[in-house]
């Protein structure tokens, strides 16, 4: 199991897909950013109530570990390598395998993120005339990134073994979270509060967006959301390949 555990880690990052996943980890909190007027704010605002809406793009890192969850199981269903996979290893090792190693992705990503986004924030507030400030809003929102996204490469994981097409999966993880259910949040919000990629930003309380549920019931939800999946991409993992 170990032994799995570790080829599956050493693949998520070797090869020139290292650096895509790494672009999009930059590319998705710029996204948020600029989705709204949060930095047209930041002359209004001081240091204090300014770096929590900077902080805010960093509660949906999620996306990007639900990216490498799904790329980590899609890829072999791409170059038609996870028969031989399933062969080498069994479904069971090969499915907690690839998903552990999601995981592990997912919070280094997440961690590395923190740390170039601290200096993202750092730039703009001092651009603005503002010294960089960690208050207790944003602080909250970097401690919930990181179970968000480890929720978030479990259920991307599931969702690459339960759709096994890359570019069906990228779908699913990347244009669910940011376009289709932020744009239902805005329509149908008591609906959208209760989607996976909506319950996991939850997780971190963005302030840009105070109509999601609290945390506690965030996590509820995307645990919910989680088990389900796992359950759905075990059943229909073991009757593909068997």
């Amino acid at each position: 199991m170990i032994g799995a555990i570790r080829a599956e880690i050493l693949r998520a990052h070797s090869g020139a897909n290292t650096l895509a996943v790494l672009l999009l980890a930059g590319f998705i909190p710029v996204i948020i950013l600029t989705s709204d007027d949060t930095l047209g704010r930041m002359t209004s605002l001081d240091a204090t109530h300014a770096a929590p809406l900077l902080f805010a793009p960093v509660a949906w890192t999620f996306v990007v570990a639900a990216f490498a969850g799904a790329f980590g199981v899609t890829r072999e269903f791409y170059y038609g390598s996870m028969g031989r996979s399933i062969v080498q290893v069994g479904f069971t090792r090969a499915f907690l395998g690839k998903g552990v190693a999601a995981v592990v992705v997912g919070l280094v990503l997440t961690a590395g993120l923190v740390a170039v986004w601290c200096g993202v924030v750092a730039i703009v507030l001092g651009v603005n005339g503002r010294a960089f400030a960690l208050p207790a809003a944003a602080i909250s929102t970097v401690l919930g990134a990181f179970p968000a996204a480890l929720l978030g490469a479990v259920m991307g994981a599931s969702i690459g073994w339960i759709v096994g097409n890359y570019y069906v999966a990228a779908a699913i993880v990347l244009a669910g979270p940011i376009a289709f259910e932020l744009a239902l949040l805005g329509t149908a919000p008591d609906v959208a509060r209760f989607l996976p990629g909506l319950s996991l930003a939850a997780l971190a309380s963005p302030q840009n967006h105070p109509g999601l549920l609290t945390p506690g019931a965030g996590l509820a939800v995307a645990l919910a959301w989680t088990f389900a999946l796992t359950v759905c991409a075990w059943v229909v993992g073991r009757r593909r390949f068997t």
